[in-house]
């Protein structure tokens, strides 16, 4: 929550006059002395962007003299940063209408063509200042905003990677994987049951990436991560991001044949999906998915098991991607 105190005030209203000595200037600084919600400050033009930048005023009143153009004058404080979105009054009453265009166009916030009353005057200095104020309440909220954003969002990432989650598609990561492998291929080992493991990776993602963008990219992996876990049934069975386009299954106690089942299933339901691919030969995104299976002896570990299923993976693309190839770690 932003406290009151970390939002720029300024009571009262720091006005700023600019303008050679005339009688505008005199009345503009008769009716504004003394006012209480008003503070004014004065300065010539010439030295008007050294003054705001140490009074940082709410408002900047300039008052021409005669016929003197006010559209240089707006354009140089528009050009820098001390004055480029602090209201800013032009009052030429002697001006044409070409004068007040310049100012406009150059980037005056009001003008008027005459000397205001005094409730009138009081009444635009006082609305200026309230909606910079509002402007500038508005950026700090913002900006706190984005920090605190970004903050939390960080945050979560350092949660699921404690967690052990992969940050985009919410599945196990890569590292959570291999832990709950290693410790699944040591019980199996004991038990003397099969342990087997699927490397799923989507055909030609780098085209779908290149050509649709990567927001698409990364919505289609978020799908594919949902339609993975959906076809995992028991606990034991883990589903996790192994690499940027490439999803591990492992599956304890799982002969081959029952996980080519499962991989054929994973595959078959992604077809069905038909995510549209944008290459014309592919028409719907698809997976080519390597499965192994290893009953794990004394003197195998499971890097060969992973291996196995990483040499499976290549030759289901090898055979044309959208399949499923398998062999026995």
């Amino acid at each position: 929550m932003i406290s009151d105190s970390e939002f720029p005030t300024q009571v009262p209203c720091r006005v700023l006059l600019v303008g050679p000595a005339s009688p505008i200037a005199a009345a503009l600084r008769e009716t504004l002395l003394g006012v209480d919600d008003v503070e004014l400050h004065e300065a010539e033009a010439a030295d008007a962007l050294e003054r705001a930048a140490a009074l940082a005023p709410a408002v900047v009143l300039h008052a021409l003299a005669g016929y003197d153009d006010g559209g240089r004058f707006v354009h140089t404080c528009r050009s820098g940063d001390v004055l480029k979105d602090v209201p800013l009054l032009v009052i030429a009453p002697q001006a044409d209408g070409a004068g007040r265009d310049a100012a406009f166009a150059a980037g005056a916030t009001d003008y008027l063509s005459h000397l205001p009353a005094r409730t009138e005057l009081l009444a635009r200095v006082r609305y200026h200042a309230a909606a910079h104020l509002a402007r500038q309440q508005r950026d700090v909220a913002v900006c706190r905003l984005r920090t605190t954003e970004s903050t939390l969002a960080k945050v979560q990432v350092e949660i699921e990677q404690l967690a052990g989650l992969d940050a985009l598609t919410g599945v196990a990561s890569r590292s959570r994987f291999e832990h709950v492998a290693l410790n699944e291929w040591q019980r199996a080992r004991r038990n003397g049951q099969p342990l087997s493991v699927l490397i799923c990776d989507v055909d030609h993602f780098e085209q779908f990436n290149e050509r649709l963008g990567h927001d698409a990219g990364d919505l289609c992996l978020k799908k594919l991560a949902g339609l993975l876990t959906g076809q995992l049934k028991r606990p034991s069975d883990l589903a996790a991001r192994y690499g940027g386009k490439a999803f591990a299954i492992m599956l304890p106690d799982t002969s081959l044949d029952g996980a080519v089942r499962v991989a054929e299933a994973c595959r078959a339901s992604l077809e069905r999906l038909a995510l549209s691919h944008p290459s014309p030969e592919r028409r719907v995104v698809t997976m080519s998915i390597g499965v192994a299976s290893s009953v794990p002896a004394e003197d195998a570990g499971l890097e060969t098991l992973l291996e196995r299923a990483d040499e499976a993976l290549e030759a289901a693309k090898a055979r044309g991607r959208n399949r499923v190839m398998a062999l026995r770690g």
